[in-house]
């Protein structure tokens, strides 16, 4: 039988499990991640999530870069932004009612995406306190 040598290529890189798995998530999740970005950040939040969903397409382990912009949907998702208008553009923060349906499907997402972000390592649970 033939057998060739395998060259390992420093070009590629190797990604955590963790990362592909986060991957999956954000993948399954895309859609209702990408109307929250919208509804609670307005044209910044649109612009966040196109950013987010780029890197993510991108093969590689996450950048520096990537898991600055996971911090700040978080951040976002969890409202941090609500009353900061450095963060937004005007006045396109939607502040929603309490009773609205649309709250508990966000503060669900939140959890969710903060929680993968927990399992990818992203962030630690010192980090998310506030939470």
């Amino acid at each position: 039988m033939y057998y060739s040598k395998i060259i390992p290529d420093p070009k590629l890189t190797h990604c955590k499990e963790s990362e592909h798995t986060f991957r999956a998530y954000f993948q399954n999740h895309d859609e209702a991640l990408g109307h929250a970005a919208v509804l609670l950040g307005g044209r910044r939040g649109a612009r966040l999530i196109n950013a987010v969903r780029e890197a993510l397409d991108r093969q590689g382990p996450f950048t520096r870069r990537l898991r600055c912009q996971l911090l700040e949907l978080r951040n976002l998702l969890f409202l941090e932004y609500a009353y900061n208008d450095d963060w937004s553009d005007g006045p396109d923060l939607a502040l929603l009612e309490p009773d609205d349906p649309i709250v508990s499907e966000i503060c669900l997402l939140a959890d969710g995406l903060e929680q993968a972000l927990y399992d990818t390592g992203v962030v630690e649970m010192e980090d998310t306190q506030a939470a």
